[in-house]
């Protein structure tokens, strides 16, 4: 018997473990962002591409390990779809449970989380009102005025999520093909 563990076995331990370094990262990030003056919760295009690049670069790091060192017979997508999935969810679920926390104890970043999505939908008024109308205009202005922690926390978490499967799809599929296409070629 080898001493080497299962594929199940070894994609949670791989996953959880780049999860989990990610995850430090993510929650650095989180923290720099507020340190800068930023509001961690408000999505915009320099949290986006971090993001990108964080669930990127250790779903990809996850892959490579396992097909180096854990790999038993020939790769399959599910597996690079496991790793990459319990990657970002890893870093997607810490990062929920700080900014949770960190708002429970800081109601500022909720209050400005508010002002700036008030700030935005007025911004927005007029294109908003010709879309959706007065009346829903004002509904979800009344919305974002009682949004509770939890509404923009569990929102970040969607988001999270919903661009790590994106990321995790395309990057397994990548690998998948580039690995079938070397397999095709004869050997010199």
């Amino acid at each position: 018997m080898s001493d080497q563990p299962k594929p199940a076995r070894a994609i949670l331990q791989v996953g959880v473990k780049y999860g989990l370094v990610g995850s430090v990262i993510g929650i650095g990030l989180f923290f720099a962002m507020r340190w800068l003056g930023e509001n961690p919760m408000i999505w915009t295009s320099p949290k986006l591409i971090a993001y990108c690049v964080l669930f990127a670069v250790f779903s990809l790091l996850a892959i490579l390990e396992f097909r180096r060192y854990h790999l038993i017979g020939k790769w399959k997508f599910w597996q690079g779809l496991a790793l990459g999935v319990l990657v970002y969810s890893v870093i997607s679920l810490t990062t929920f449970l700080v900014s949770a926390i960190t708002m429970q104890f800081d109601p500022d970043m909720l209050q400005s989380y508010r002002e700036v999505s008030i700030q935005s939908l007025e911004t927005n008024r007029e294109g908003f009102i010709e879309q959706f109308g007065e009346e829903r205009y004002a509904e979800t202005k009344e919305v974002v005025m009682v949004t509770t922690l939890w509404d923009v926390a569990l929102d970040d978490l969607f988001k999270k999520m919903l661009i790590g499967f994106f990321l995790t799809v395309t990057i397994v599929l990548a690998i998948s093909i580039i690995s079938s296409l070397q397999a095709r070629e004869p050997s010199k």
